[in-house]
C-alpha cells in the first residue's frame, strides 16, 4: 500500500510538471499585489510631481523675465536722460565716463552720474542673454525691438560723447537729446512695458493650463485609484482563494484521514508552501498506513506465537505420558497420587486455556508452574527436584501468563534429563526496580560458547548464522517474542550457562502490568 501511494503522489507531481504549472510562493504572491497596486500609484503620482515642477519651472522663468524687465523699465529711462542731459549741457566732462560712473559732490548728498554706454551693455546683456524667450513669440519681438533700440542709443550716446569735446557742437546734441535720445528711451520703455503685459499674459495662460491639467490629473487619478482598488481586490481575492482552497483541501483530507479512510492523500497545488505542508501530511499518512500494517501484522504473528503456545502446552506427548502415570498408579492402587495428579492436571491445564485471558496473576502463574512440576516430579522423582522462591508481595501482580512454563520445561528436557544423577531447578521472583524478574535456574548439563551466542541471538531478535540447539528451541523464543510484544523494548530475557554447570534465565518485565492487561 505504501509502495502504491508513492507512486500515485509521484505520477501527480510528474503529471504537474508535464502541465507546466508553476509553483508560486505566497511570498512571491504577496509581492506581485503589493507591485500590481503600488507601481501604477506611484506612477501616477511621480507625474504630477514631473507636472508640478514643469509648471514651477515656467513659472520661476517668467517671474525671473518680469523681474529683469521692471528694473530697467523703472530706472533706464530716467537715469539714461539724466546723463546725457547733463552732457549736452556741459556740467560734466564726458571723458571721465571711461573710468565709470561720475559722482558730483563730496557729501552725503553727492549725485551719481550713471555711465551711459554701460547702461546700454547691461540692459543689452539683461534682454539679449539673462531674458529666456521663444524665438517667434510676441515677447521675443518686443525684446528684439528693445536690442534694436539699444543699438540706435548706443550711436546716438558715443555721437553726444564724441561731440561734446568739440566747441560749437550744443546744437547738434541739443538735436540728439531731444529727436534720438529720449525718442529711442522712450520707445525702449514702451517695448519693456508691451513685453510686460506679453510675460503677464503667459503667467494668465501657464495658471490656466495648470488648472486644466491639475483637473485632468484629479480624473486620471481617480480612475486609476479606482481600477487599482478593482483590480487589487480581485487579485486579493484570487490570492486568498489559492491559498485558503488547498488549506480545506487539506483539513477534508485530515478528517477523511482520521475517519479511518486510510488511502486518503492531498493533492498539490500552485502553492508552494501548502505543497510542503500536503507533502509532510501524505508522508505521515503513509508512514500511518506502514504502521498500521505493522501493528497487524505484529498482532497476526502474535496471535500465531499464542496459537503455537497452546498447541505446544496442549502436548500430547506429555499428556498421554501423564495419563499412562495416572493409570500406571491407579493399578497399583495409590489412590492418593492419582487424585493429586489429577488434580494438578486439571490446574495445569486450567491455567493454559484461563478463560481466554492473556493476563493472570503471579499467585496464578506460580499454581501453573507449580502442577506442572508436580506432575513431572511423580514422572521422574529420581532425578528431579525443584525448589520455587517468590516473593508474597508479587503474588497479585499481573503478568503475561505461562511465560515461565516452557522455560522450566526446557530446563528439565535439556537440561535435567540429560545429566547423569538428576538435578535441581529453583525458581526465584522478584521485585527489581519499577519492574518484576524471575530467574530460573538448573544444574544441567549447560552449553559452550557457540551454543550459549546462538541462544541469547534468538532471544533479541537475531537469528544469526548458527543454528541453536534445542536448548533454545521455540519455547524460550515464543516467550521473548511475546514479551517485546506486550512489555516494549524495557524489558528482556537473558540467558548465563557454563558447560557441566548449568544455566540460568532472567525475564525482566518492565512498566506496569496492570496497564499491559488493560491494554490486551
Amino acid at each position: 500500500m505504501d509502495e502504491h501511494m508513492n507512486q500515485n503522489s509521484q505520477i501527480q507531481r510528474d503529471f504537474g510538471e508535464r502541465k507546466g504549472i508553476r509553483r508560486l510562493t505566497l511570498k512571491m504572491r504577496l509581492s506581485l499585489l503589493l507591485f500590481a497596486t503600488a507601481i501604477p500609484l506611484i506612477g501616477m503620482i511621480l507625474m504630477i510631481i514631473v507636472m508640478i515642477r514643469d509648471y514651477s519651472a515656467s513659472y520661476n522663468g517668467i517671474m525671473e523675465n518680469l523681474k529683469t524687465a521692471n528694473e530697467y523699465n523703472i530706472t533706464f529711462k530716467e537715469e539714461m536722460e539724466y546723463s546725457m542731459y547733463r552732457v549736452m549741457i556741459g556740467l560734466i566732462d564726458a571723458s571721465k565716463f571711461d573710468s565709470g560712473d561720475i559722482v558730483e559732490g563730496e557729501t552725503q548728498y553727492a549725485t551719481v552720474v550713471k555711465n551711459p554706454l554701460s547702461l546700454i551693455h547691461s540692459a543689452r546683456y539683461a534682454f539679449g542673454r539673462a531674458i529666456k524667450r521663444k524665438p517667434g513669440s510676441d515677447g521675443d519681438i518686443k525684446i528684439r525691438g528693445i536690442l534694436s533700440c539699444l543699438d540706435s542709443l548706443e550711436k546716438a550716446v558715443s555721437r553726444m560723447i564724441g561731440n561734446s569735446s568739440k566747441p560749437g557742437t550744443y546744437e547738434e546734441n541739443a538735436s540728439i537729446w531731444e529727436n534720438d535720445i529720449q525718442g529711442l528711451c522712450s520707445m525702449i520703455q514702451d517695448y519693456i512695458t508691451q513685453y510686460t503685459y506679453y510675460e503677464m499674459m503667459n503667467m494668465e495662460q501657464l495658471q490656466k493650463e495648470l488648472e486644466i491639467h491639475t483637473r485632468q490629473m484629479i480624473g486620471w487619478f481617480m480612475a486609476l485609484l479606482g481600477f487599482v482598488l478593482l483590480g487589487g481586490s480581485v487579485l486579493s481575492a484570487t490570492i486568498t482563494r489559492s491559498v485558503t482552497n488547498p488549506i480545506h483541501d487539506l483539513q477534508r483530507t485530515a478528517q477523511r484521514l482520521g475517519c479511518g479512510e486510510f488511502e486518503a492523500r492531498a493533492g498539490l497545488c500552485s502553492l508552494e508552501e501548502i505543497n510542503d505542508l500536503a507533502r509532510a501530511f501524505n508522508k505521515m499518512s503513509d508512514e500511518i498506513t506502514d504502521l498500521m500494517e505493522k501493528t497487524r501484522q505484529e498482532q497476526k504473528n502474535l496471535r500465531e506465537a499464542e496459537l503455537k503456545l497452546h498447541q505446544e502446552q496442549i502436548n500430547p506427548h506429555f499428556l498421554y505420558n501423564t495419563l499412562d502415570s495416572i493409570v500406571w498408579m491407579a493399578e497399583g492402587g495409590n489412590n492418593r497420587q492419582v487424585v493429586e495428579m489429577t488434580t494438578d492436571l486439571s490446574d495445569f491445564f486450567r491455567t493454559v486455556l484461563s478463560g481466554g485471558k492473556d493476563f493472570i496473576t503471579i499467585g496464578e502463574e506460580e499454581t501453573h508452574i507449580r502442577s506442572y512440576l508436580k506432575i513431572q516430579k511423580i514422572r521422574y522423582e529420581d532425578i528431579l527436584d525443584y525448589e520455587i522462591s517468590i516473593e508474597p508481595a508479587l503474588r497479585e501482580r499481573i503478568v503475561l501468563k505461562m511465560i515461565l512454563q516452557p522455560i522450566v520445561e526446557n530446563a528439565l528436557y535439556h537440561g535435567i534429563k540429560n545429566k547423569r544423577g538428576g538435578g535441581r531447578i529453583v525458581i526465584r521472583g522478584y521485585e527489581d526496580g519499577e519492574g518484576v524478574a524471575f530467574e530460573i535456574q538448573d544444574n544441567g548439563i549447560g552449553m559452550d560458547g557457540r551454543a550459549l551466542r546462538a541462544l541469547q541471538n534468538k532471544l533479541v531478535g537475531m537469528g544469526g548464522g548458527v543454528e541453536a540447539p534445542k536448548k533454545g528451541g521455540f519455547g524460550l523464543k515464543n516467550v521473548a517474542q511475546r514479551i517485546r510484544m506486550y512489555y516494549g523494548p524495557g524489558s528482556e530475557i537473558t540467558a548465563e550457562s557454563e558447560r557441566g554447570v548449568g544455566t540460568c534465565i532472567r525475564v525482566f518485565l518492565a512498566g506496569d502490568p496492570d496497564a499491559d492487561r488493560k491494554k490486551s
